[in-house]
């Protein structure tokens, strides 16, 4: 959310150099720190950091043009694959060396900045910012993740319902500030789309599973007597093959509809979950581990792709409304994330670790329905050609739309969307 609100005032290349200033004042800060409060915030400095070198380059990705889109989307996939599973192994490694090597590990999200540089732009002209929607955004986030753990931990109903309340009255306040209000900080009419509710659902369940997996692998493989260096090696497979398939996946939704690959790899991450509740062998956990890996990389790939697409037509507000529907997207999805690891949290020790999985699995199986559901990132989209946007009439000059798709305002919007991209 921060990165939004700093790049509607000068555009995203200051956002990467307050990154790179953040993780190192960070860094700094975890390793002098004296005291408990000091490497708490050292590490929130981290995170922002961190977090806001993810949200630029997926911005930056949203703006390239179509046909280099997919190649990008893809090599982001598989990054953030391989990144996520080679992370156990990094932190083991660090620890051995010292526990404030590890708490610092999030700096090396300063080595991808010059990676991301050719993606930023700076805008002279300064957009007003709603900071009252901003707040209110991240009121409604932190609440829903703090309902989510008073409810786990069993703190008292009072407080729960205290949480949920202020949680509630906080989204509809940026409901009604939203309709009320032209350029706030809420792009008008995405939340309300079948789309990206769908989008939000898939995205979210995938996450789900993969912190549930996270949180519990390291459990379930200490029981067994593994060794945290020990961990991180037999989960080291996981991050080549989850890298591999990630790329697979772009060149396979040239062929297959993306809504039956993002179906496919999220049932097979609920299936993987439910055999490792049944039989928590090693073996077992590691695939487990790949499927998660996988299915999260192969998610964020195709859901951006459908995000990025979608929000320009039904929108028609151009890159902004990308960057703002691709940054909803990725706090909905993260909040899945979290809502998985308090829920296996939570079963963990009256349910044992067989029922905490189980019911996990539920969570990636319901973002198997939601992407089936007619989730569509048809393969055309990897294509610069945007013929695909109606299947009865092909845009171009001269044309027009059929009788059945002037009917429809969606069909007029797709194709003349469609229209602008072939003159372009």
């Amino acid at each position: 959310m921060p990165v939004r609100v700093r790049r509607r005032r000068g555009g995203s290349r200051p956002v990467l150099l307050i990154a790179a200033t953040l993780l190192t004042c960070g860094a700094l800060v975890c390793s002098l720190a004296p005291t408990l409060a000091a490497v708490v915030t050292g590490r929130v400095l981290l995170a922002v950091g961190s977090g806001a070198v993810t949200a630029t380059a997926l911005a930056g990705t949203a703006r390239l043009p179509a046909a280099r889109r997919p190649a990008a989307l893809a090599a982001f996939g598989a990054c953030l694959a391989g990144f996520s599973a080679t992370a156990p192994l990094a932190g083991a490694a660090a620890t051995h060396w010292s526990w404030r090597a590890a708490l610092v590990l999030p700096v090396l999200s300063i080595a991808v900045i010059p990676l991301c540089w050719p993606l930023t732009v700076c805008l002279p002209r300064r957009e007003r910012v709603d900071w009252p929607g901003a707040g209110l955004l991240a009121a409604i986030a932190a609440g829903l993740l703090l309902t989510a753990q008073t409810a786990a931990q069993q703190t008292g109903a009072l407080t729960t319902a205290s949480v949920a309340a202020i949680t509630t009255a906080a989204a509809l306040g940026l409901a009604a500030r939203t309709r009320a209000r032209r350029g706030g900080f809420l792009p008008r009419g995405i939340l309300s789309t079948a789309w990206f509710r769908r989008a939000a659902t898939a995205g979210a369940g995938v996450y789900a599973g993969l912190f549930a997996v996270l949180y519990a692998a390291p459990h379930l493989l200490t029981r067994q007597g593994y060794s945290t260096t020990e961990i991180g090696v037999l989960l080291l497979p996981g991050a080549v093959i989850a890298a591999v398939l990630a790329r697979a996946a772009g060149r396979a939704v040239r062929r297959v509809a993306a809504r039956h690959v993002l179906a496919a790899v999220s049932l097979l991450l609920a299936a993987a979950l439910c055999y490792t509740a049944l039989d928590p062998q090693p073996w077992a956990v590691a695939v487990a581990t790949t499927a998660a890996f996988t299915a999260s990389a192969i998610a964020q790939t195709l859901l951006t792709a459908e995000t990025t697409t979608r929000a320009e037509t039904t929108t028609r507000a151009g890159a902004g409304a990308r960057g703002g529907a691709i940054g909803l997207l990725t706090l909905a999805i993260f909040i899945g994330g979290g809502s998985g690891t308090v829920l296996c949290a939570a079963l963990w020790q009256p349910w044992q670790p067989t029922a905490a999985l189980a019911t996990a699995a539920i969570l990636p199986a319901g973002a198997a329905a939601a992407a089936w559901c007619r989730l569509r990132t048809d393969a055309l989209l990897y294509s610069a050609d945007c013929s695909w946007l109606l299947r009865d009439s092909t845009p171009g000059p001269g044309n027009t739309p059929s009788r059945y798709a002037a009917t429809s305002p969606r069909c007029w919007h797709r194709w003349a969307y469609a229209c602008r991209r072939r003159r372009h």
